[in-house]
């Protein structure tokens, strides 16, 4: 009987202390998994957790009148880019690279970002409260666009492409502007600066960049790369091009498509046209 209750005994103990080791591996994965950011410049790296941010008293009720994700006015806690980046080295002419958890990536003029002067706009990072999560993001089966948000408030929808709102954010980091990153896109000091071209590679940047490369360069992954094999304008006819870029569906659909529509607001019929003269420009450099 003495036997009995000691080997129960044991086998209680084992149990109780796999019961607390299973617990310690469950807080230690959770500790792990609570998500945070990652902001990089030039010579620092640092990790700030959600619990950190919204404990910020920077923190702040902001709303959007349009945001382009949900297609409705949003409220958000945020913080003022200006003031989150406020201590990271960035120079006049840098681009921050926002990196989400899927690997989409987008450059942003970081004057834009940080520098509330040079524009109507102000860029805010957004933190969901897990307590008060926000909807599913419309449409689609990839839940909220938290837990870290870029959004902007003021500003035109022509001036802050939507590529600029980068939901699922995981990393903020300084780099070269994409013109330095990758000469290959760049225009001939003899084109005039008043010429489409030079729009038109702005607005590439600016719209097209975050998921396709050119000719290899950029970092986009989520769509083809405009020039190799070939360039669009070398297989579309101009006018089947422009109704393309304006929708793609409205020309050919297929079940993985990513590449979404742009109204007017968005990208004008001009810049458009300009996105063309572009990449009608770099395929005449390739003939």
């Amino acid at each position: 009987m003495r036997a009995l209750l000691l080997a129960f005994t044991l086998v209680a103990g084992l149990a109780c202390f796999h019961g607390r080791e299973s617990q310690a591996q469950i807080q230690a994965q959770t500790q792990t998994q609570t998500p945070s950011l990652t902001v990089t410049d030039r010579g620092t790296s640092r990790t700030i957790s959600r619990r950190e941010l919204l404990a910020d008293p920077r923190l702040q009720s902001v709303t959007v009148s349009y945001d382009p994700v949900y297609r409705r006015a949003m409220t958000y806690r945020a913080i003022a880019v200006s003031e989150f980046l406020k201590g990271t080295r960035i120079g006049d002419d840098d681009y921050v690279q926002a990196r989400t958890d899927d690997n989409f990536s987008v450059s942003i003029p970081a004057d834009l970002l940080v520098n509330a002067a040079r524009s109507s706009a102000q860029a805010f990072l957004a933190v969901e409260d897990p307590s008060v999560p926000w909807p599913a993001i419309p449409g689609t089966t990839k839940g909220s666009a938290g837990p870290f948000y870029i959004v902007w408030r003021g500003g035109t929808r022509a001036e802050i492409s939507s590529e600029y709102w980068a939901y699922h954010l995981a990393a903020l980091t300084i780099t070269d502007s994409p013109f330095k990153r990758w000469p290959g896109l760049a225009v001939a000091a003899d084109v005039p600066a008043t010429d489409p071209i030079r729009r038109g590679l702005d607005r590439f940047v600016a719209v097209c960049m975050a998921c396709h490369r050119f000719n290899g360069e950029g970092e986009g992954e989520q769509g083809p790369d405009l020039a190799r094999p070939m360039n669009p304008v070398d297989y579309f006819q101009p006018a089947a091009l422009r109704k393309y870029l304006r929708n793609p569906s409205s020309v050919r659909a297929w079940p993985e498509q990513k590449m979404p529509a742009f109204d007017e607001a968005n990208l004008s019929d001009a810049n458009i046209d300009a996105i063309i003269a572009w990449l009608a420009y770099k395929a005449r450099q390739r003939r």
